[in-house]
């Protein structure tokens, strides 16, 4: 059976590095997203896994652990990692 993704890491984190009036466009151009993706990301609670959240982390050239401050903790603690 497969490993579940946890879905841990919230997207706001890594908007929060750009200013509140950026453009959708510019910030899914950063991103390589949808300007869909990038609205539903600023109004809803979204969560990124951990290969998620490391793969936009360092595709703006910022460590994961800059960016999410429990980042080791929550790979340490596996199965105890909230949903």
């Amino acid at each position: 059976m497969a490993a579940r993704k946890r879905y841990c890491f919230p997207v706001q984190n890594l908007l929060d590095f750009y200013p509140k009036d950026a453009r959708n466009n510019f910030i899914a151009d950063v991103f390589g997203v949808s300007r869909g993706t990038v609205i539903r990301w600023k109004h809803r609670q979204t969560k990124l896994d951990l290969h998620t959240a490391d793969k936009y982390a360092c595709h703006i050239g910022i460590h994961p652990a800059n960016v999410w401050n429990d980042w080791y903790e929550k790979q340490i603690e596996g199965t105890n990692v909230s949903k």
